[in-house]
């Protein structure tokens, strides 16, 4: 009986130290689940540690919808938490599938009947902890020899970096996550105190008008000009003068994607990039002459002031719809059209200055049903991917309204629409959600629509999204003194770029040919 109850027992020890590892959402490795398991077996029997673990654990449970969605805490999950005011986190919440509530709910009440109850065993056999000990320091081990680490700073981040015990790798995923997001985040305000530093070199542009429409969370596989068989995107596709297959956008989230498409970036190393904020599409038409307008149904926090409307504080005239909130109950029912009037009252006025406006759209944002402004016109036997189908089919009625009314005012205009970031499937292909491991979660749209209407040109060349405020100066007649493909082609003559790097969600630069794809399951 004795010997039946301590084979339970670490039965039980290893179920839990595979379950920790998932709960934090982290791989599962043999080393995580073994330093965990000894760490049960060495501390778990004193009251004071057993205790500590229950606490561990029932964080971990808590954290699980967070780290099923979004993986181990890093930089946009800090960015998301730090960002967001109490009513979108409830929006959040509503999206949540039952099982991730009932899952912490239940692994709670197991954790605290395990934690309180069972009698966690201990080994005696000290070569067996010794091989597994060595099992588990072999990386760090083998990192130090690879490396040569020369400081006790530097040894001991080699060492961190490589011991894969999950309790300490949240800890500090946590802490060096928020470190980046802080960082970053005071860089970016010391930023907004300058204004553009790049050289311009002329001032010659072809349009009147220019129109930059940004979208949200669109990948270009869900749109019938890009071959989508619901026909979701009928105006883009009889209309556009320049179709391009090929844009790939820097990150998968709004705050990290938007910075570096509009601003420019600054390498500081093969591994990490940061936008200059001060050095944006904005700033650039500023200096150049322009009118500059952003009207937005983003929404600006306020107090909780998060990277886009950074940039938008830089452009002369300024639109929210939603004054105070990102997201929360004073946006229900503000919907992108709430931006066509503006644009018709301000194109109304006379300007002898050439005109950038920027619009920004909350677009299909998750939650997508509560972006349509109308029912779903697309059934795809799931409400969640209907829903996404439509929001587009709004968009492109909304690039539609944006075109009649620049032609009611008699403007001579070149519009461009580009998508944020794309997302990816998940819940076997029943919802949609933002994910940096795919490569789908960054092939966006790139469609420029000029008066006088020309003949529809397709291109199909991979581009990155990264130095992209060369080609929009560039395109709206800015020539600027840098070193760049953006600005020394004309647009249809860029060349294909090879090599392209995204950002992840740990800050850190990353290869787009190594993601993992995520295909379209309705274009089969």
């Amino acid at each position: 009986m004795f010997k039946n109850n301590l084979f339970i027992s670490h039965l039980v020890c290893i179920f839990l130290s595979v379950l920790l590892v998932y709960l934090l959402g982290y791989p599962q490795r043999f080393d995580r689940i073994l330093l965990t398991y000894f760490s049960l077996i060495f501390f778990a029997r004193f009251t004071f540690f057993r205790y500590l673990f229950g606490l561990l654990f029932i964080i971990a449970a808590l954290y699980f919808p967070i780290g099923f969605y979004y993986g181990s805490p890093n930089v946009a999950v800090i960015s998301a938490i730090s960002e967001t005011d109490i009513d979108e986190i409830q929006e959040f919440c509503t999206q949540l599938p039952f099982y991730c509530y009932l899952i912490p709910l239940i692994l709670i009440i197991i954790f605290v009947i395990v934690f309180r109850k069972i009698k966690f065993p201990k080994i005696k056999n000290y070569y067996i902890i010794a091989v597994a000990l060595l099992i588990c320091l072999y990386r760090p081990i083998k990192a130090i020899i690879k490396y040569q680490p020369n400081t006790v700073t530097s040894v001991t981040s080699t060492i961190l970096d490589n011991f894969k015990y999950p309790i300490f790798e949240f800890a500090i995923d946590l802490y060096e996550s928020a470190n980046i997001y802080l960082t970053e985040k005071q860089e970016q305000l010391n930023q907004i105190q300058k204004t553009n530093t790049i050289p311009i070199v002329s001032v010659d542009p072809k349009h009147k008008t220019y129109v930059i429409i940004i979208g949200e969370s669109v990948r270009k596989d869900y749109m019938s000009a890009y071959g989508f068989k619901y026909d979701n995107t009928p105006f883009t596709k009889e209309n556009a003068s320049i179709i391009w297959d090929g844009l790939i956008a820097p990150a998968s989230n709004t705050q990290s994607s938007i910075p570096h498409l509009i601003s420019q970036s600054s390498y500081l190393d093969n591994d990490e990039v940061s936008a200059q904020l001060n050095n944006n599409i904005i700033t650039i038409a500023n200096d150049a002459g322009f009118e500059t307008y952003w009207l937005s149904n983003q929404g600006k926090l306020g107090r909780m002031e998060i990277t886009v409307p950074r940039i938008t504080a830089y452009a002369k005239n300024i639109f929210y719809t939603k004054k105070g909130e990102y997201n929360g109950k004073s946006s229900r029912g503000k919907y992108d059209t709430l931006l066509l009037p503006q644009l018709d009252s301000l194109l109304s006025e006379k300007q002898d200055k050439p005109r950038l406006i920027v619009m920004h759209l909350i677009g299909s944002h998750p939650h997508f049903c509560k972006r349509l402004q109308f029912e779903p016109q697309f059934d795809l036997n799931n409400k969640n991917l209907s829903c996404y189908t439509s929001s587009i089919k709004e968009t492109d009625d909304f690039i539609k309204s944006a075109i009649n009314i620049l032609k009611k005012h008699n403007q001579d205009y070149s519009v461009v629409y580009f998508a944020d970031h794309g997302l990816s499937h998940t819940e076997k292909y029943q919802d949609l959600r933002h994910n940096w491991e795919y490569q789908n979660s960054y092939q966006v749209p790139l469609i420029f629509f000029n008066s006088p209407q020309t003949a529809q040109i397709k291109i199909n060349k991979q581009i990155s999204g990264y130095q992209f405020v060369y080609l929009l100066s560039h395109w709206m007649g800015i020539k600027l003194n840098v070193q760049s493909d953006y600005m020394h082609y004309n647009l249809i003559d860029i060349p294909e770029q090879k090599d392209i790097q995204i950002k992840d969600w740990r800050n850190k630069l990353y290869p787009f040919d190594n993601l993992k794809k995520d295909p379209n399951p309705f274009n089969d």
